[in-house]
């Protein structure tokens, strides 16, 4: 977990183990279990920490009220529920960045980092572990379901085997306003005993192909409330060993389509270890692509 999340830019801190309670009120994933001290050093820091964005939080603004203008932190620790009686344990991750992306090449320069950086951070994370459902959501702002640390419209649940690990997204603004912050903060928590029952994966490599690949490419209408994650699933489950790779190429909002509808063209690449792939055969591999993305709602664009 530390490797991995290093190897994406992060620096390791160490924060307090202690916060405030209005903090663990807020951020707690379960409202109620927070543990005080008995006999508290300060106010700041009379409650044991039911979570540890208080202290990424804390370690972020702290470095940019320092005009350290690009930050990414990530903290490894236990976090404490439960009542003075009987303290629970367990590990989590969290991390917060903001700043800007640094330039890549010529062709990438320098911009301010994004919601998707922070969800890309979250899947090398998650791509260690051995999980057969792997997905993001969100919920409307009004379920009240979202954490009140995160921005309702801006943040996203991460779920495995249909259990939630964790959450991530923009702070929310009321938060970021508490703390000074002028800058767009992004930041996250996974809550590491739920990961940890998985198996790890087990790194594997295959041999390269000598055979030519064949991409095809299918131009999909699907309803706004359709997301990437359902067609992702649907082609996956299809277990072509030939189709080896896909994903969505161009996503387009035209006003010609219909009312909440939009249009994907998805691009699927297929190839053998030990032979040209024959026409009949791709011709039945894009039957069953069909055939899977128009049980989850999509339809071919005529």
């Amino acid at each position: 977990m530390r490797r991995t999340i290093l190897a994406a830019g992060f620096h390791e801190g160490i924060a307090s183990t202690f916060c405030s309670a209005a903090d663990a009120a807020l951020t707690a994933p379960q409202p109620g279990l927070a543990v005080p001290l008995g006999n508290p050093l300060s106010e700041e820091a009379g409650v044991v920490r039911p979570s540890l964005v208080p202290g990424i939080l804390t370690m972020v603004a702290g470095n940019l009220h320092r005009d350290v203008s690009d930050v990414r932190l990530f903290e490894l620790g236990t976090v404490f529920s439960g009542t003075t009686e009987k303290v629970e344990e367990r590990s989590a991750l969290a991390f917060g960045a903001a700043g800007a992306v640094p330039q890549q090449s010529a062709l990438h320069p320098a911009r301010p980092i994004e919601f998707h950086d922070l969800k890309g951070v979250v899947e090398q994370v998650l791509s260690r572990f051995h999980a057969d459902a792997v997905y993001f959501d969100r919920f409307p702002a009004e379920d009240g379901l979202t954490p009140a640390w995160l921005h309702p419209y801006r943040s996203a649940r991460v779920a495995v085997e249909g259990a939630t690990v964790g959450w991530f997204g923009q702070l929310h603004p009321r938060e970021a306003t508490a703390r000074k912050l002028k800058e767009t903060v992004l930041v996250g928590e996974l809550y590491l005993d739920r990961l940890y029952k998985l198996a790890l994966r087990k790194p594997a490599a295959r041999d390269i192909s000598r055979f030519q690949p064949v991409r095809r490419d299918f131009s999909l209408i699907l309803d706004e409330t359709i997301g990437w994650e359902k067609i992702d699933q649907a082609l996956a489950g299809l277990q072509i060993p030939e189709m080896v790779e896909w994903r969505a190429r161009e996503v387009f909002h035209d006003a010609k389509l219909g009312k909440g509808e939009y249009a994907l063209l998805l691009g699927a690449t297929f190839q053998a270890p030990d032979r040209t792939l024959r026409e009949e055969e791709l011709t039945l591999f894009q039957a069953q692509v069909v055939e899977a993305v128009g049980k989850v709602g999509a339809r071919l664009r005529s």
